[in-house]
């Protein structure tokens, strides 16, 4: 479900000022759909216990008072029937929006069957069936049962005492003293039981509205996070696991470097060099988007990626070696500010690596072992416009791109190295 930002002049009041209901409509409308099942099932209990109490007292005057009143025996069993309709629909339909209104019905349709109850009883009932009673019952139920809202239980309340009137001024006239007291009573329960429902219902839409505030920032924040880390590693952090640190036995590691940062840098502004690298970079992503690989960072003009984790993947170096073929290609498509072409070095290498998040303050998804090195030592030992790649790789793909060289390389902590330049079929490096 998705969730409906509030109207930030709105934040300080997003409630009705005599209601409790939000000023939003929208918000209003979504509050009420998230609670149909409530109200589903407060409308199927107040039915059940609506026909149960029919049932219960037509029951008891016929083994008690007996009533002689013929009309007043058909107004019960018209009662004991009138709900039973909403309760299969209930079970059978999807009532949908009709479900409040329905609610509503379900309730609004006893007050003029009391009334016929009221008309047409005779005065044996009387003692047993007082209009003060039935019209408390009613006026309480408009507010506790059928799951309406406020609004519509204070209709219907209002309803109960207008047919309270009608009950004690024409149908059973009182003295006007009692009618006071009993008048007195009626209100002053209808009213308490009005101000716990208000409470209720306010501190309903309150506690609503904190939970889908929670829940929209909770999904902000993983979305955040999964900019961050990629979304298995983000869920293992969201659950408190620190540190991550998995083993990779094989994985495939891809530097890029701008040729020639450090000049243009130095005589180009700051803003113009970051707006380049801004543009370079998304095309960049699209590809590691495409190729489903992953970017693990940039450090100033030098980019990262890596394939075959954090979930391992069948051929995760030929898709890293397709990716570099495909930057080469796009880098044709950038400037830098003055309007010169631009070229990269790109690095490759494969082998085993550790991989994971390290630290709990401004943490990343980062990736370690001896193959990174190599792989960082490929591209600042490599030459411009060409992948460089050692051994390993070449070796493994040798079935899907050509190679050219080998030549021997001295590479830091590693001594002499034979690399390969990798090249897609044909010698050229355009992509395949």
């Amino acid at each position: 479900m998705m969730f409906i930002p509030l109207d930030p002049k709105r934040l300080a009041v997003p409630y009705h000022p005599f209601l409790p209901r939000f000023r939003n409509p929208k918000l209003e409308r979504q509050y009420r759909k998230s609670r149909s099942e409530y109200r589903l099932n407060a409308l199927r209990i107040s039915c059940f216990a609506g026909t149960a109490i029919w049932v219960l007292f037509t029951s008891l005057d016929l083994l008690t008072i007996h009533d002689p009143s013929a009309p007043l025996f058909y107004v019960r069993i018209i009662g004991i029937i009138s709900l039973i309709p909403i309760i299969v629909a209930s079970f059978t339909l999807n009532l949908g929006r009709w479900l409040e209104p329905i609610g509503v019905t379900a309730l609004a349709i006893q007050i003029p069957l009391l009334l016929c109850v009221l008309a047409f009883m005779s005065p044996v009932s009387l003692p047993y069936y007082k209009p003060t009673e039935i019209w408390t019952l009613i006026g309480v139920a408009s507010f506790v049962l059928c799951g309406v809202s406020f609004a519509e239980g204070s209709i219907l309340a209002l309803a109960t005492i207008i047919a309270f009137f009608v009950s004690v001024l024409v149908l059973w006239p009182e003295a006007p003293l009692v009618l006071g007291f009993h008048f007195a009573w009626l209100v002053a329960t209808i009213f308490f039981v009005a101000v716990g429902s208000f409470v209720l219902d306010r501190t309903q839409h309150v506690n609503w509205l904190q939970d889908e505030e929670l829940s929209q920032a909770k999904t902000h924040i993983q979305t955040l996070l999964h900019n961050v880390l990629p979304p298995s590693i983000a869920t293992r952090k969201l659950a408190g696991e620190s540190p991550i640190a998995d083993q990779f036995t094989e994985a495939s590691i891809l530097f890029a470097d701008v040729v020639g940062f450090t000049s243009l840098s130095a005589r180009l502004p700051s803003s113009a060099i970051v707006k380049m690298l801004g543009d370079l970079f998304g095309r960049f992503d699209r590809i590691i988007a495409r190729q489903g690989l992953e970017k693990i960072k940039t450090i100033g003009d030098c980019y990262m990626v890596a394939a075959g984790i954090p979930q391992p993947v069948q051929g995760h170096l030929k898709k890293l070696a397709q990716a570099a073929v495909e930057m080469l290609e796009e880098i044709k498509a950038v400037r830098a500010p003055d309007g010169t072409p631009i070229a990269i070095r790109i690095g490759i290498h494969t082998g085993p690596v550790t991989a994971g998040v390290i630290g709990e303050a401004k943490f990343i998804f980062d990736v370690w072992g001896d193959t990174v090195n190599t792989a960082s030592r490929m591209e600042s030992h490599g030459t411009s416009g060409r992948i460089q790649v050692t051994e390993t790789v070449r070796t493994t793909l040798a079935d899907e791109y050509d190679f050219d060289g080998p030549r021997n390389i001295d590479v830091k902590g590693k001594g002499p190295t034979r690399v390969w330049f990798l090249q897609s079929r044909g010698g050229s490096v355009a992509a395949a």
